[in-house]
């Protein structure tokens, strides 16, 4: 995988005029990461670009419209597309693209969709299972500027628990 780091250079490695043999000293971290249970009671920090894009996604699709204080539309509504009367399934994967899409694009705006596809009767490991009650969703994203790409699986469970994993590239 391509990571990115924050490196900070030794500037006493710089002044004795070895700027060919640059050595990294410490990572600075970028920001912090979900979950935040970290047992020793400090926030899991991210020092590469793909871990906070993941982290920041987490964050926008797991939080719920009206559950964050001042920013009442920050959020999806991903948990209530899942319990509306569904008449027409390309209607139901049209809602939840819609919502993935419109949050990404009002509050991840750094971000480009590259592949969203929605898919129904999924288990974790893509293999259909129980006709009714399982969805899957690929989401690629890629950061505006760079060449990072994120490939994310987001599994909805029978109980509208929702997972979100990166995936594995080849």
């Amino acid at each position: 995988m391509f990571r990115r780091k924050t490196v900070i250079i030794d500037p006493v490695t710089l002044a004795g005029n070895q700027a060919d043999f640059i050595t990294p000293v410490t990572t600075k971290p970028i920001g912090v990461s979900l979950p935040f249970n970290n047992p020793s009671g400090i926030f899991f920090k991210t020092v590469t670009n793909r871990d906070q894009v993941l982290s920041n996604l987490k964050n926008l699709l797991l939080t719920a419209k009206g559950e964050r204080y001042f920013q009442p539309e920050f959020g999806t509504d991903i948990r209530r597309v899942l319990f509306e009367n569904i008449s027409d399934e390309s209607q139901f994967k049209n809602s939840l693209k819609g919502e993935i899409e419109s949050a990404i694009g009002r509050w991840l705006p750094y971000l480009f969709i590259t592949q969203l596809t929605v898919t129904l009767n999924m288990s974790e490991d893509g293999r259909v299972v129980d006709p009714n009650h399982v969805v899957g969703i690929f989401l690629r994203v890629s950061i505006k500027g760079t060449n990072i790409y994120l490939p994310i699986r987001i599994f909805i469970s029978e109980m509208a628990t929702i997972r979100i994993t990166e995936e594995a590239q080849n």
